[in-house]
């Protein structure tokens, strides 16, 4: 059996220039996995939406705010009210829901998130995010 400490696994975290975050996978495998993010104080994730399958997220450490939106037909996103986010909050982003986690404070924002690879790597279509 392999364990993988969160903590540990952030040291060596690479950043993803698609959407502003270091993140790695902790377990799984192409098919299911779970990674951890670590997001710099007030910085936001870029948006981005996934076609296929659902995303899980768990909020490690920190603060912040989930925006949730829809894309229209004119290939803009229309943005919900979002959710405030705290350590210990766990929730689903369902598949084509446009998403954006944005830490609202200086301290870091470590998530652990799951779902498939495709998700960090073909199944992830980046758009205009709140504020852009």
């Amino acid at each position: 059996m392999e364990i993988t400490n969160i903590y540990e696994a952030l040291k060596n975290a690479k950043k993803d220039e698609a959407v502003g975050i270091r993140s790695i996978r902790l377990s799984g495998d192409d098919n299911f996995a779970l990674y951890a993010a670590e997001i710099d104080g007030l910085k936001r994730i870029g948006a981005h939406y996934h076609t296929e399958v659902n995303e899980i997220y768990q909020v490690v450490e920190g603060n912040g705010k989930m925006h949730i939106g829809v894309l229209t037909d004119e290939n803009k996103v229309e943005w919900k009210e979002p959710a405030i986010v705290k350590k210990g909050d766990c929730f689903t982003v369902k598949e084509g829901e446009v998403h954006q986690l944005e830490n609202t404070s200086r301290e870091k924002l470590i998530i652990i998130f799951a779902g498939p690879y495709s998700h960090i790597s073909t199944d992830r279509v980046v758009v205009k995010g709140v504020g852009e």
